[in-house]
Formats: C-alpha cells, sequence, structure tokens
C-alpha cells in the first residue's frame, strides 16, 4: 500500500511538472517519462500469469483510477508539447495491458 501512495504522490508531482512548471522543469519530466515507457517496453517481456493478474485482476475503482492516470500522463504530455512522447507511452500502457491479459487468457485455457 504504501509503495501505491509513492508511486501516485510520483506521477502527480510528474505530471504538474508537465502542466505547470518552466523550461526545464518540463525537460526533467520529459526524460524521467521517457525513462519509465523505456522500462515499461523492457516489462513487456517480463510479464508472466502472476503479474499479469496483478495487472488485470484489480477492482474497478483501481481500474479506472490506473485508466485516468493514463490519460492524465497524456493529456499533460500533449499540453506540454512533446505529442510524439504521449504517443510512445499511450502504445506502452495499451501494449502492457494487452500483454497481461493474453497471458491470463493462456493460463485460463
Amino acid at each position: 500500500m504504501r509503495t501505491q501512495i509513492v508511486t501516485r504522490v510520483f506521477d502527480a508531482v510528474l505530471i504538474a511538472a508537465l502542466v505547470s512548471g518552466n523550461a526545464d522543469v518540463k525537460t526533467f519530466a520529459f526524460w524521467m517519462i521517457s525513462i519509465m515507457v523505456t522500462l515499461m517496453f523492457l516489462g513487456c517481456f517480463a510479464v508472466n500469469a502472476d503479474i499479469a493478474e496483478k495487472i488485470q485482476g484489480r477492482s474497478l475503482g483501481k481500474k479506472t483510477f490506473g485508466t485516468f492516470v493514463n490519460l492524465a500522463y497524456i493529456a499533460a504530455l500533449i499540453y506540454a508539447g512533446f505529442p510524439v512522447l504521449a504517443a510512445i507511452y499511450a502504445m506502452s500502457a495499451f501494449l502492457i495491458r494487452t500483454i497481461a491479459q493474453a497471458k491470463l487468457n493462456a493460463a485460463a485455457q
């Protein structure tokens, strides 16, 4: 639970930096999110049935909040002038969810 709180605070700080920061703060947020997206793509290779269950097996409220955070990142990146990174972020988030669902479907059969 404590890890989730720290993660969400980190998310809020990066989104706020993109929306209301000066040029240097936006550049810092850009590079932090770029590293995060790279790790998300690498994480696609590490998804197994247990991790897929953690990703997809959450409650509807947590899924909705997670989707809201993803959309907030995308909107903030576009607003800050980084539409290409927004598109890459959206694709990586979609890819992780798709792979997790495929792993769960394979495990169920």
